[in-house]
């Protein structure tokens, strides 16, 4: 019976110990690499998708009961009604007007009974955590009303043009914040700002199929 390895044995082994030690290393970046990416792909589309669903509501509470242009108390005279005629400045018959004189609401949570959020100021804070907590973020929504911009004006569209009372435009922003201490997202990984603008509620009138 054989009790030793040969030489020939002994070099191979030594061969393939280093192959191994070589290789798996990498394999683990790239395996860890790919996770990487693939929680950022994740948290990437997941804030655009919550975008595009606070874009699909109301621009205003009231903007669900009429879908005229809203009144505020600090908007730029350029954005102004005439209460005569019922339409904004530089408006036309048929376009979209003020006629219900309705104000626009404060920037309140106010779902109904629900829990249904049907203006763009109702959405809050989520978050995304999975059951090792491998994945935990929070999907932060900030809305806020900015001042308007006249045609003469230049400012910016974000919170340095931030305004406390109701104006004709608001600024909304979905931010990526992370939870976990050391998360591969970092702190902020993304930021998606957008801008709504008082001009009324599309409505589309529909029929059943003949």
């Amino acid at each position: 019976m054989r009790k030793a390895f040969t030489l020939i044995e002994l070099i191979f082994s030594m061969v393939i110990i280093a192959i191994a030690f070589s290789v798996l290393p990498k394999i683990l970046q790239l395996s860890i690499k790919s996770s990487t990416t693939s929680l950022k792909e994740e948290a990437m589309f997941n804030a655009v998708a919550y975008v595009g669903l606070i874009k699909s509501t109301a621009w205003d509470e009231n903007n669900t009961k009429v879908d005229d242009i809203l009144l505020v108390n600090n908007g730029n005279n350029e954005y102004n009604c005439d209460e005569t005629t019922g339409y904004r400045i530089g408006g036309m018959r048929g376009s979209r007007n003020c006629f219900n004189e309705k104000n626009a609401s404060s920037l309140i949570e106010d779902t109904d009974d629900d829990n249904y959020r049907d203006d763009m100021d109702d959405f809050v804070t989520i978050q995304a955590k999975n059951y090792n907590a491998s994945r935990n973020y929070d999907l932060n929504v900030s809305v806020i009303y900015i001042k308007d911009i006249g045609l003469n004006e230049t400012k910016y569209y974000d919170e340095r043009n931030a305004s406390s009372t109701a104006t004709n435009t608001k600024f909304i922003t979905v931010i990526v914040q992370t939870n976990k201490k050391g998360n591969v997202l970092g702190n902020n990984f993304v930021k998606i700002p957008f801008i709504a603008q008082n001009i009324g509620q599309i409505q589309v009138n529909r029929r059943v199929w003949e």
